[in-house]
């Protein structure tokens, strides 16, 4: 996965743990992270993260193809929300990343060829791109540990910070 293909973050939970572990600016100042207008309306808010991130925030739109795509996957994908499918749709037509924790969403991306990131895959990304340090990469993942609202399981956390730091002592 590149960091610098389009990345179209899905739901709050990607925000809301990236802003937990103190990585959430970093991410969404790349210059190729969007989101559906339409979920950043209606869903982003102070609860969500700070005011300041948000503008932040860069947004694409469905066109009137797209929401006509959207209406007709609805009716065939019942259990998808519209704003899971405007993502979908948006990241397909973009030739985008799809970011999101939800795993209903995740397969049926991934069963239509789109790739998905989560916020941990994120987070080794950024450090692999050189955008974050070990340091910076061990201390979200402690941050993320200490969080008890993360959704992220606690061992896939912990299993991922063993990994880097084994290699830092290496």
């Amino acid at each position: 996965m590149s960091i610098y293909t389009k990345i179209v973050i899905t739901d709050t939970n990607i925000i809301t743990d990236l802003d937990n572990c103190q990585l959430l600016d970093i991410f969404i100042r790349l210059d190729n992270v969007y989101m559906c207008d339409l979920v950043k309306n209606d869903e982003i808010n102070e609860k969500t993260t700070s005011k300041n991130v948000f503008t932040f925030i860069k947004c694409l739109s469905l066109d009137e193809n797209m929401f006509e795509e959207v209406i007709k996957l609805s009716m065939i994908h019942r259990k998808l929300s519209f704003y899971d499918l405007a993502n979908y749709v948006i990241a397909k037509t973009y030739n985008g990343i799809l970011a999101t924790g939800d795993e209903r969403l995740r397969r049926f991306v991934i069963e239509n060829g789109i790739e998905v990131i989560r916020t941990l895959k994120i987070i080794e990304t950024l450090f692999e791109n050189k955008i974050i340090n070990k340091e910076k990469l061990l201390h979200s993942l402690d941050l993320l540990l200490e969080n008890e609202k993360t959704r992220i399981p606690k061992e896939d956390i912990k299993k991922l910070k063993e990994t880097y730091a084994d290699l830092v002592a290496a």
